[in-house]
């Protein structure tokens, strides 16, 4: 009887992997990320929801600067750089695939 061994390659361990956090107005344009924390008042963090920002929610931006602009959905926002600070994001990593596990960023 002939035993083989199965080859083992390695895998990538996202449980292990540090996630990269960077505050909202320190992403550059066509950086894709999702929101992780808000660290604001509650007036603050009502007018963000209001606008469809939230945790849990992927983001795009699309011009930084002061105002930045982002892309949530499929709107586009902008966010006076103070507002942006405030919110803490996790990148996307690799490029093309979103930290929450779904399609491709566009």
């Amino acid at each position: 009887m002939v035993m083989t061994k199965t080859p083992v390659f390695p895998q990538e361990d996202r449980e292990n992997r540090q996630p990269q956090i960077v505050r909202l107005n320190e992403l550059q344009p066509k950086t894709c990320a999702v929101v992780r924390k808000i660290e604001s008042q509650s007036e603050d963090i009502q007018r963000l929801k209001t606008l469809g920002i939230c945790v849990g929610r992927r983001v795009e931006v699309v011009k930084a600067g002061d105002p930045q602009i982002v892309r949530v959905f499929s709107s586009r926002i902008g966010l006076s750089g103070a507002l942006a600070s405030n919110v803490l994001l996790e990148v996307c990593s690799p490029p093309d695939r979103c930290a929450l596990q779904g399609p491709p960023c566009d």
